[in-house]
């Protein structure tokens, strides 16, 4: 661990782009598509390289799953297997296209509680409760899983799922290291401390706050006119004058 990682892994400031470095670039789709990594994901591929676990909390479009992408093809060169989970049956159909589509379908797999395809391949793509339930009554088919990724990791805090996160943390093998990744996980730190004490060895969070993809903001009004952010405000400020003008003729003419 260098001085960047603190107990657990935590970092205690957010990665940003202000410092000055030459881009690496990696193959995304062989053999002629490339793609510039952000310092974030610099960071956690490096993580991910010293075996380590780690959590990515990055906004929508920010390319948390590239991450993923990187960490599928050091695991299948090594010959091992990786398990990328997630919490909807129609995120994991999506990433099975998508994943089969970039690595080819003979080294993808989907298991939910649906279909089961191709079982056998490197990259398996299903539910989180499907892999809880390997973890309690499969585990010998975990045997050379290097690692899970729990895409929207942040469902761990949620009150009526959340122990399916958490069983999976506390039950799956120990040699299993874990890629959390989140757009909204408020406590990346304090999580990644819970796994670290449950699991043992250091967890790496990995914050991106900026936004690749800016966000903006209309606003409908009841005639069905689209304004935005500052129109809408002009809007409202014009009617919280009007009403008070409103209150003050009734009040004064006794209505």
């Amino acid at each position: 661990m260098n001085d960047k990682k603190a107990k657990a892994g935590k970092r205690d400031t957010p990665v940003t782009r202000t410092r000055k470095k030459t881009p690496r670039r990696v193959p995304l789709r062989p053999p002629v598509e490339e793609l510039v990594l952000d310092d974030f994901q610099i960071e956690a591929a490096e993580a991910l390289k010293e075996g380590l676990s780690v959590i990515v909390s990055a906004p929508t479009g920010n390319g948390k799953t590239l991450v993923a992408e990187m960490l599928a093809r050091n695991v299948m060169a090594a010959g091992l297997g990786m398990i990328y989970t997630s919490p909807l049956k129609a995120l994991s159909n999506q990433k099975f296209r998508d994943f089969k589509e970039l690595f080819g379908k003979n080294q993808v797999g989907l298991v939910t509680g649906d279909v089961s395809i191709n079982p056998g391949a490197p990259m398996l793509i299903m539910t989180t409760e499907i892999f809880r339930n390997w973890c309690l009554s499969e585990p010998a088919q975990l045997e050379k899983i290097s690692y899970v990724v729990f895409d929207e990791i942040h469902y761990l805090d949620d009150m009526e799922r959340g122990t399916t996160w958490e069983e999976s943390i506390l039950f799956a093998p120990s040699h299993i290291k874990i890629l959390g990744l989140s757009a909204t996980v408020p406590n990346a730190d304090e999580m990644a401390d819970w796994i670290s004490s449950v699991r043992g060895g250091d967890v790496v969070v990995i914050l991106e706050k900026k936004r690749r993809v800016p966000l903006s903001t209309q606003w409908i009004l009841p005639d069905g006119k689209i304004v935005d952010e500052k129109e809408a405000q002009q809007e409202i400020d014009e009617l919280i004058e009007y009403n008070k003008a409103l209150r003050h003729k009734k009040r004064w003419s006794g209505e």
